[in-house]
């Protein structure tokens, strides 16, 4: 898989669930994948994105990066082993097979690390669980979309789950059309992008 440095914006998260739009940090997944994580600082971009984080927390975890590098680069290779762990399962789950116990296994020491972080807040009337900076540290990113994906895999969403049938993508989504028969990521590229190509080949015809 090859690095590719990537400028996070908006049109990025079209999986309708931060742990989708995560895993979608890698494209061409059905080609020659690219990573777009290339390193701490990408992830922190794709991070601010999402808009599920506090703008204080994510500060604080630039100035923990830049005074770590090496914890930094550490705490990218587990989110990066989340990631791949949650495509896997996604996928088979897609594809209406079982995930690999392996996988399971790696989401669920996901799961437990991001369960000691967690800590209980009053908010609303109603207790929340809630992550920071100062508990998990360079982690905190992997811990909330842990906590996404263990909530999408135990919901009913995940039947309308789908991988993009678009070339060069792989990208996987929650397919919310009426119909349920939604083929594409986004129709604004890998959809028009097969239009196109449709078009040409009945031209060539």
């Amino acid at each position: 898989m090859r690095l590719e440095h990537h400028d996070f914006r908006g049109a990025d998260l079209v999986g309708g669930d931060p742990a989708l739009d995560l895993v979608n940090t890698v494209t061409a997944r059905d080609t020659q994948p690219r990573d777009w994580l290339d390193d701490y600082f990408a992830l922190l971009r794709w991070a601010r994105q999402t808009e599920c984080f506090a703008r204080a927390d994510l500060a604080t975890l630039e100035t923990q990066a830049q005074a770590a590098p090496a914890k930094a680069a550490a705490a990218l290779t587990r989110c990066k082993a989340l990631r791949e762990a949650l495509c896997d399962a996604l996928y088979a789950l897609a594809h209406e097979r079982v995930p690999t116990p392996l996988d399971l296994d790696t989401i669920d020491q996901a799961r437990l690390a991001a369960s000691k972080a967690a800590r209980l807040v009053s908010r609303d009337s109603r207790l929340q669980t809630q992550w920071t900076a100062e508990r998990s540290g360079l982690d905190l990113i992997a811990h909330v979309i842990t906590a996404y994906a263990i909530e999408l895999l135990k919901d009913a969403r995940v039947e309308r789950l789908r991988v993009c049938d678009g070339n060069d993508c792989g990208w996987v989504f929650i397919d919310t059309s009426k119909n349920g028969r939604r083929r594409w990521c986004d129709m604004a590229t890998c959809g028009n992008v097969a239009k196109a190509r449709r078009f040409q080949q009945r031209q060539r015809e």
